[in-house]
């Protein structure tokens, strides 16, 4: 069959990954592209998307899971399948086993698309293919809140002069058992700004309750939206957003709250986009002032058209159907 497949995973929940996919399934056929066939892995039967698998010469994954990722390259290779490999995450963020897993799945693929500089730099030690193809795709629509959570918004950005808002797709520690998300860090940093709150998407509804048994209650300047919402919602009411991650792909939030004209504070974990304000230590940092500078630069900023992450896939199917 000349068309590729395309395996990942839809919404709910909702998540970097999920939503990556959902925006390219709708995307594509926007662009003008329909050779291609979608299997959700968390609905679709194996029997069919094996079926699906033995009939597509190229297909292209969407998984997380770095053993996943690898003993599904080892599939391909065994059936004679072209595999392109999209790596949502940054290169390195695993064990020593995990990382070993991520190397050896690049090298069997056909095609390893990664994140960032740092990554690609690694992924061409194993696959001379490898290409730098950003998962952040522009929503299609957006799904405004429920009017309860709109209200609730609505009161408590009246309450602050400065607000900021941060997510966070579930509850996950890195592999030095620090907080992936950084939530709590932050909440400890706004505690020293008077005049400003924070909002924190957490549609898992995880995150709360660690919160609330690490502080022992929520701050009153801290809103926790808990509900499956559309993040894009809580940006366009903020003053900026705060990616406090100890490691990272490209993150789509970053993204989207540039398009909204957010200031984007984040953590130097990773190479960072040009428009953010990057920080070593949120701890050693005052939001406002940086907020003020990141709002600065936004104003002087001189916008730049970039080829779309669906045109470049686009082209990179069109090479192999």
């Amino acid at each position: 069959m000349n068309k590729v497949l395309i395996i990942g995973r839809l919404p709910p929940p909702i998540g970097g990954v999920t939503m990556h996919v959902s925006r390219l399934m709708e995307h594509l056929p926007r662009n003008g592209f329909d050779c291609f066939t979608f299997c959700d892995l968390k609905t679709d039967k194996w029997v069919n998307i094996i079926r699906k698998i033995i009939r597509h010469q190229t297909i292209h994954l969407h998984a997380s899971n770095p053993y996943f990722q690898l003993l599904f390259a080892m599939l391909c290779v065994l059936i004679r399948k072209r595999l392109l490999l999209t790596y949502h995450g940054n290169w390195g963020r695993y064990r020593l086993a995990g990382n070993w897993a991520v190397r050896v799945s690049a090298f069997l693929c056909a095609v390893p698309i990664v994140q960032n500089d740092e990554s690609l730099t690694k992924a061409k030690c194993c696959n001379p293919n490898a290409l730098l193809i950003s998962t952040f795709i522009p929503a299609a629509r957006i799904n405004p809140l429920d009017p309860q959570c709109a209200k609730q918004l609505s009161d408590f950005r009246k309450r602050f002069e400065f607000l900021f808002c941060t997510n966070a797709w579930n509850l996950a520690f890195d592999k030095n058992a620090k907080e992936t998300y950084g939530i709590s860090q932050i909440i400890n940093s706004m505690r020293n700004v008077n005049s400003g709150g924070l909002v924190i998407s957490d549609p898992s509804g995880i995150y709360r309750p660690f919160i609330e048994k690490s502080f022992g209650s929520v701050p009153k300047n801290v809103l926790f939206i808990d509900s499956p919402h559309d993040f894009t919602n809580i940006l366009r009411v903020s003053d900026a957003f705060i990616r406090n991650t100890t490691t990272d792909g490209v993150s789509l939030s970053i993204y989207e709250a540039h398009a909204c004209n957010v200031v984007v504070l984040a953590s130097n974990s990773v190479s960072r986009a040009r428009f953010c304000v990057v920080y070593e230590d949120i701890a050693n940092i005052d939001l406002v002032e940086e907020f003020k500078r990141g709002r600065i630069r936004l104003q002087n900023e001189c916008k730049t058209e970039e080829t779309s992450s669906v045109s470049k896939l686009i082209d990179l199917y069109q090479q192999y159907i």
